[in-house]
């Protein structure tokens, strides 16, 4: 029986195991091999480069595809001729664009569901094997069944469950961390770019990388950071952005472009559980030489003791500093601070801070209460009726150190009110 000519490019797409093709001569492809797709648009010099890019990162956009065919005349062209053929499978839904995302097809089963592909035979295992996985199994079980075991007279210290995901690409590959498995959650990223550094997070943290551009130039790698059992709330990540932020800049390696994040309200408790979570972070990238690589291992873990440019000069005990000297009367706790020369305010150590803030309050006054109980830079009073502060911090305003000291955005700069530079009350500060 004659077979049915054609010389449609789809139709021969679509029988990628035929040798042959009734293509015209200019466009046909003679093959030699079952695996090599006949296509108008495929050499297979083209069909491996575009398979390589695929493959290089899992998944590739049609934009990034494009990129590793520069002289081809139709490249969209040639990648659906592959997935016509079966060999690649659209990861992404509605209308094809640049940003399409494009992946291997795994092969079926009889039904034409996708399964997994079966690894290579593996040598059978020892009796010394055999016995070390079944110690395994059984130590696996008792830690499980650990806290049902307990006796009556132990309990269980609570702790942490945050545990960092860390996933690692280039700023060619960014639309592929949208539909990555695990980052549709919350999360926070870095991007570098030469010896620039960008901090940012996302609600889906994915599909904040994929979608936006926060870099003048490509990024050369993209650092995204999610917690392995999503237990991460959208206040925690708008805090561990300002955590990271803070890291990254005190990492000599990089100057970070974006400003200081705001951060969000967080308990002291939650606060050091993030600090703790950054701390693997940072150890992770340092391990992969990717990172904070200056200074010792303990210096990195440990952060900076505040954010840049937050600390006073370290005085001596009997200084006084430099500037108008103020002070702020509040709910019976006292501050003092000196009004400098180039308009920043410095609130003095020894200055008593509210404990608690009102709801009204913004992010910052609880983030940075959080922050400086962490750093040892706050204290509880012997009384416990307030915080005290232990080192001078700098301050863009009079209104800014207000509304940190008292937790409340009612008092203003109108609040402070100049004092004797002699008066003991200032002696007393500085000692």
């Amino acid at each position: 029986m004659k077979a049915n000519a054609t010389s449609s490019g789809r139709m021969a797409a679509c029988n990628p195991n035929s040798p042959t093709s009734d293509l015209p001569a200019s466009g046909r492809t003679d093959l030699s091999h079952p695996g090599l797709i006949s296509h108008p648009t495929l050499t297979p010099s083209v069909q491996v480069q575009i398979l390589s890019a695929v493959d290089a990162t899992g998944s590739a956009s049609i934009s990034d595809i494009i990129a590793e065919l520069p002289g081809h005349d139709d490249p969209v062209s040639a990648v659906f001729a592959l997935v016509a053929a079966g060999a690649l499978v659209v990861l992404s839904e509605g209308i094809i664009d640049a940003h399409t995302v494009l992946a291997r097809r795994l092969p079926s089963d009889q039904s034409g569901d996708l399964v997994p592909v079966d690894p290579a035979p593996s040598p059978a295992p020892s009796r010394e094997s055999l016995e070390d996985q079944l110690a395994a199994v059984q130590w696996t079980d008792f830690v499980a069944d650990a806290e049902a075991e307990l006796p009556p007279e132990l309990v269980q210290v609570p702790a942490s469950s945050l545990q960092p995901r860390i996933l690692r690409g280039s700023g060619r590959h960014r639309a592929a961390f949208k539909y990555a498995p695990g980052l549709q959650q919350p999360g926070v990223y870095i991007q570098l770019c030469g010896s620039e550094a960008y901090v940012g997070f996302g609600g889906d943290v994915g599909f904040r990388i994929a979608m936006g551009k926060q870099m003048d130039a490509l990024p050369d790698t993209i650092l995204v950071i999610t917690d392995a059992n999503n237990s991460l709330s959208e206040e925690d990540v708008l805090a561990l952005e300002r955590i990271l932020w803070a890291y990254v800049s005190d990492d000599a390696d990089f100057t970070v472009v974006n400003k200081q994040p705001d951060g969000a309200p967080i308990s002291v408790e939650r606060y050091d559980q993030l600090v703790q979570f950054t701390a693997q972070v940072v150890l992770a990238l340092r391990q992969g030489g990717i990172m904070f690589l200056e200074g010792s291992v303990r210096q990195r873990l440990a952060g900076p003791r505040a954010e840049p440019d937050r600390l006073g000069a370290v005085r001596p005990l009997d200084s006084i500093p430099e500037g108008r000297v103020m002070e702020l009367n509040y709910r019976g706790l006292t501050a003092l601070a000196a009004e400098r020369d180039d308009g920043t305010w410095l609130l003095l150590r020894g200055s008593d801070v509210r404990i608690d803030t009102v709801k009204s309050a913004s992010a910052n006054a609880s983030f940075q209460r959080a922050a400086w109980l962490h750093s040892g830079l706050l204290e509880l009073a012997e009384d416990g009726s307030c915080y005290v502060l232990m080192r001078d911090v700098v301050f863009s305003s009079g209104s800014a150190v207000g509304h940190f000291v008292s937790g409340s955005k009612g008092f203003g700069l109108s609040c402070w009110q100049p004092i004797d530079p002699d008066d003991c009350e200032i002696d007393a500060l500085a000692l």
